[in-house]
């Protein structure tokens, strides 16, 4: 990404940022709380994917409408809202190394804020949304997302999850909603180009928008839970912490396919033994990374597609994107 689009794409993100930070709560008593939960978001890499996909389908460079920032800040809304609810469900005491807010103000008010949350991001994508069947498509993934959760909680502390359905769940709770992000970024931009064309996306760059999301998310996802058997590596929240809760996540999930012996370790409810497993068998980490991989190659081939559809800047910093999450495997 050349100095002139990053310096662009910062630009973009600090008004995103701006627009969180106009948001606001009538419910007096717990105006701090919900500032503190919307000054705590992060990398945002969700609302830089609408942003990214919202160039592509649009102009590359200079401003962009103020219905792909207001789309990019209710994305990482509806982000926030169930990292809110995870938070409560796993009784995480910190998140991005800040106390969570149930641990503050309690459960209740927590699922309360979350909420809150939830019911602002459909509020404001109602308010610019360009069409009914895009209301759909938001809320269809919010089921989505909220399904995904459900069935890896479903599977808690079951030893006989398969893969298939560690990966169905992921595909749900994680990368629905990296997939809508890049789908909001197109559709939103579409709704603001002129001519005979507009609000009528390329369906070439609709696919890939799908593709690349999915794929993005689903190594997203497969990077945090390797993560979390990462203890040299902070990551702002508790490690261990999935297997604790009884979340059979990818590494563990291999193990138990390998060696009929490691369910009875799983059995005794011991973190740091499954830690101590996985460190002895590091190929579990590395397949678990492989696959990762994988995916973040299947995303970079989806770039490929857009080649002649929009112009090269667009592909290049949405490769650069991937290049930065590969860093991190």
């Amino acid at each position: 990404m050349s100095v002139q689009q990053e310096m662009a794409l910062q630009s973009d993100m600090r008004r995103v940022v701006e627009t969180l930070h106009r948001e606001e709560t009538n419910v007096t008593p717990y105006r701090s709380e919900y500032r503190q939960l919307l000054d705590n978001h992060g990398k945002m890499i969700r609302a830089t994917l609408v942003v990214l996909f919202a160039r592509a389908a649009g102009e590359d460079s200079g401003k962009l409408d103020e219905q792909v920032i207001t789309g990019a800040a209710a994305i990482e809304m509806l982000h926030l809202a169930t990292l809110v609810h995870d938070d409560v469900l796993d009784s995480a005491p910190i998140r991005r190394n800040q106390p969570t807010v149930h641990t503050t103000a309690g459960n209740k008010a927590a699922i309360y804020l979350g909420d809150l949350i939830l019911s602002r991001y459909m509020e404001i994508m109602a308010e610019i949304a360009p069409s009914t069947d895009f209301l759909r498509e938001q809320a269809s993934t919010v089921c989505e997302i909220v399904g995904g959760e459900l069935l890896q909680e479903s599977a808690r502390h079951h030893a006989e999850t398969t893969l298939d359905y560690y990966r169905k769940a992921i595909g749900g709770k994680t990368a629905a909603l990296f997939r809508l992000a890049c789908l909001t970024g197109v559709r939103l931009s579409a709704q603001g180009s002129q001519g005979p064309n507009a609000s009528q996306p390329d369906p070439t760059l609709v696919d890939t928008a799908r593709a690349f999301g999915n794929h993005l998310g689903m190594a997203f996802q497969i990077m945090d839970d390797i993560a979390d058997f990462d203890l040299a590596h902070d990551t702002g929240k508790p490690k261990l912490e999935d297997v604790a809760d009884g979340i059979y996540t990818l590494p563990v999930l291999l193990a138990l396919r390998d060696d009929p012996d490691f369910a009875q370790l799983l059995s005794r409810d011991d973190p740091q033994a499954v830690e101590d497993y996985l460190q002895a068998h590091p190929d579990l980490l590395a397949r678990s990374r492989d696959e990762a991989m994988q995916h973040l190659d299947d995303a970079e081939a989806c770039l490929g597609d857009l080649a002649g559809t929009v112009r090269p800047k667009a592909i290049a910093q949405l490769s650069d994107v991937l290049r930065r999450i590969r860093k991190q495997l």
